[in-house]
């Protein structure tokens, strides 16, 4: 199932989402993650989200994460 930007944030209000996880394999396939706050997701479909990436690979900098909507996947939470 497909879902667009604006599907997705509706979704976020909706249910109260507290934060969204962008993630990504490093150049030695670890998965990592970026979280930003509900209110960062507009910016971060239109612009992408910029990050240092000088702590996951020697030589880089900057890099820009931009959401693939075709991978959302809803985690489950269970706050304490």
């Amino acid at each position: 199932m497909s879902f667009s930007p604006k599907e997705i944030l509706k979704f976020v209000e909706e249910n109260d989402v507290k934060f969204i996880r962008l993630t990504f394999c490093d150049m030695f396939g670890s998965l990592k993650n970026v979280a930003i706050m509900p209110n960062e997701l507009p910016r971060a479909f239109e612009y992408g989200i910029p990050f240092d990436a000088s702590c996951i690979a020697e030589g880089c900098s900057d890099l820009l994460l931009v959401p693939d909507i075709s991978t959302l996947s809803v985690l489950p939470w269970r706050p304490k």
